[in-house]
């Protein structure tokens, strides 16, 4: 069995283990960096400059070389790669299990795929799944109800998608949105702003409300693209 989810290996899902939950998240090369197929279609420039992915345990060539070894044999042998990553939901779940906790998994750690259409959250009804998303089109299908019950999404803002933004806030549904500083305001856009540092479990969250951000890094505290908001 080949290992393609990180069990607790950032700062935000360490701190769900406080509410409860054991989070595995896969994390794929972005956009086009493992070579043939797009795992992020609708991401914007800024979005694919400012991308997570070489933070963290993300700044090491071997860690860079399984993200792109892994989307390689998504995209060349798709069948093999669920069938694995269904065994590694299983192993998840014992290990929760285990550990008196419960099991939550987010498979677009840096991809933007569509799990809802591939039988994995099906296969795991006991896991709670949960993703962000800048596809438009996944998103007004989530909110119409026409995901499986155990998967949650959360759209997320860019320079270039404010309008939908908008609309998926009036139809209930929750947009993350990154803020230059820690400070967060308490509304944007008329819409009450919640820290979504205090952890990674979005399927927490209350419903229509402004998933705040605090810009991490250098390049994202610097950008003008208008991705960060002021």
């Amino acid at each position: 069995m080949r290992n393609l989810l990180s069990i607790n290996q950032d700062a935000k899902t360490i701190k769900g283990l406080k509410d409860g939950y054991l989070t595995g998240i896969l994390y794929l090369a972005p956009a086009r960096l493992g070579g043939n197929g797009n795992v992020c279609k609708y991401s914007s420039k800024a979005c694919r400059f400012l991308c997570i992915n070489k933070t963290g345990r993300g700044q090491f060539n071997s860690v860079q070389t399984a993200r792109i070894s892994k989307t390689v044999l998504f995209v060349q042998d798709e069948a093999s790669f669920i069938s694995n990553l269904k065994t590694n939901i299983v192993a998840l779940i014992r290990k929760a299990k285990k550990n008196n906790l419960q099991a939550s998994i987010r498979l677009n750690g840096t991809s933007d795929l569509p799990w809802e259409n591939k039988g994995v959250m099906q296969s795991a009804p006991s896991v709670t799944f949960y993703d962000y998303t800048k596809d438009p089109n996944r998103m007004i299908a989530y909110l119409a109800g026409r995901f499986p019950i155990n998967y949650s999404l959360t759209f997320s803002r860019s320079e270039n998608n404010e309008p939908k933004c908008l609309e998926v806030l009036s139809r209930g549904g929750n947009v993350a949105v990154v803020f230059r500083t820690k400070t967060l305001p308490l509304t944007w856009q008329g819409y009450q702003v919640i820290n979504g540092d205090k952890n990674d479990l979005r399927f927490l969250d209350k419903k229509g409300v402004v998933v705040g951000l605090y810009a991490k890094g250098k390049k994202a505290r610097q950008d003008k693209s208008g991705f960060v908001v002021d």
